[in-house]
């Protein structure tokens, strides 16, 4: 009996020992792992799916080359300023423009004789200018000496001085020492080459011409006054050696500036020097 219950024994202990054989089984195992790897496939697709990359790339390009290509229509808009700028200074003719500024350019001083219409055309008082200032030396055909006469106005001081000696003094009249005071109300100053210059603000070119021996520019314009001008500029210092204004009645007034010489005088020339220092 006790032999039967010892090989039973024995039965059961081979009997629980084949299960845990099965249990340590590496297949079964091998499959579970394997399910557990298919996860790690995916995993290692994941950096395949990194090139998300690409998605960057879509962005970055495009927006950053638009903006560059929006503002070259403010580059082709700057001819359209240009052409506003040329299209004002081009009322004035180009020529007519360079001929209009060497007065400003080259001139410091001027003198000339002054006739015209309104002096029967003759040719008399001699005009010297420089900048603001002004001599006048009057022609006078009395050649005797005679108190209080002065032959020579300075402007603007209003003096007037007696320069000439022949005749400002003789044996019992000496006017060279004296200074007298000139009313300028009563003074009329024609006006001079460079005030009718300024007159011009657009003119036509009739041509270039001569006149007393120089090359000057002969235009023809219409003044504030509606009147038609016709001035024969100085190709060399810009300024108007005859001016003559159509008036009203169609008839010409000529005011004519002759023997203009250029740059003489200084200062020093335009100082009274009749008044005691």
């Amino acid at each position: 009996m006790k032999k039967i219950v010892c090989l039973l024994i024995v039965l059961i202990a081979l009997a629980a020992c084949k299960p845990t054989a099965p249990a340590v089984e590496t297949p079964p195992t091998s499959l579970e792992a394997a399910p557990a790897s298919e996860p790690a496939a995916p995993s290692a697709v994941t950096p395949v799916e990194t090139p998300l990359a690409p998605a960057t790339k879509e962005s970055a390009p495009s927006p950053a080359t638009k903006p560059a290509a929006e503002s070259s229509p403010l580059i082709e808009s700057k001819p359209v300023i240009e052409t506003k700028t040329t299209e004002t200074a081009s009322t004035t003719n180009p020529k007519l423009r360079d001929l209009l500024k060497r007065a400003d350019e080259k001139v410091s001083s001027i003198t000339y004789l002054y006739g015209g219409s309104e002096t029967g055309n003759l040719f008399l008082d001699t005009y010297q200018i420089k900048g603001d200032k002004m001599k006048i030396k009057r022609y006078e055909e009395n050649y005797y000496v005679r108190d209080g006469y002065y032959d020579t106005i300075y402007l603007p001081q209003s003096i007037g001085c007696c320069e000439k000696l022949s005749r400002c003094r003789s044996h019992n009249v000496d006017n060279t020492n004296r200074s007298f005071e000139v009313d300028q109300s009563a003074l009329t100053v024609p006006k001079t080459p460079y005030q009718w210059l300024k007159e011009v603000k657009d003119a036509t070119i009739v041509g270039p011409e001569t006149f007393n021996e120089r090359s000057v520019t002969h235009v023809k314009f219409t003044n504030a006054n509606n009147q038609q001008v016709d001035m024969w500029i100085d190709d060399m210092y810009g300024l108007p050696h005859k001016v003559i204004v159509v008036d009203k009645n169609g008839n010409g007034i000529k005011y004519q500036f002759n023997d203009m010489e250029f740059n003489m005088f200084k200062d020093a020339d335009f100082v009274p020097p009749c008044v005691k220092k």
